[in-house]
Order: structure tokens, then sequence, then C-alpha cells
């Protein structure tokens, strides 16, 4: 793939839809208010660090990818949507650690 159409396919294509999923996903899952309020509260539920509770979802989204690559991938959600979940995961968690002055 030309360097053009790479920059073109990320900008153009691959953003403007992980922007879309973020959105839709993440106010049902998090609500309006704080983006970052589903991982808060299963945070405070599990005893555990936020940064522990986001990389058990992260891993979730991860172990597909990896079964994808072994050509074990069996779900209904396209790759491409699990890369743009990862890709979003990422996104989170640099909100997390902003939230938290370590950004």
């Amino acid at each position: 793939m030309k360097s053009e159409e790479f920059y073109d396919f990320i900008t153009k294509e691959m953003l403007p839809e992980c922007y879309a999923i973020m959105k839709s996903k993440g106010e049902a899952y998090s609500g309006i208010e704080d983006k970052l309020g589903n991982f808060k509260r299963c945070a405070i539920l599990a005893d555990e660090p936020i940064e522990k509770v986001w990389f058990t979802y992260f891993v979730k989204h991860f172990d597909a990818l990896c079964a994808y690559i072994r050509g074990e991938y069996k779900d209904s959600e396209g790759i491409k949507g699990r890369i743009q979940d990862l890709i979003n995961y990422l996104f989170l968690l640099s909100a997390i650690l902003k939230e938290q002055k370590k950004l």
C-alpha cells in the first residue's frame, strides 16, 4: 500500500469509523457524562485499579485478533471492528492516564 493510500485509509476510513463506534458504544457503556465511567464503576466493584479493568477489556479484543491470526476467528463481528475496538481501547487508556496526570 502506497503512503498516500495508507494515510487516506487511516484518516478517511478507520479513524472516522473508530470515532463513530466510540460514540455509539461509549454512550451505551459509560453514559453521556463520563466516558470512563464504566471503567471507574468496575474498578470500584472489583476493588482493582482502573488500568487493570481497562486491560481486561482490551485483552478480550486482543485475544480475538490473535484467534484471527491463528485462523480460528469465529465471530459475528468482523475483524475490522475488532481492530477498531483495540484502537479505541488505546484511546481510552490514554484518557485514563491523562485524567491521572500520567500522560
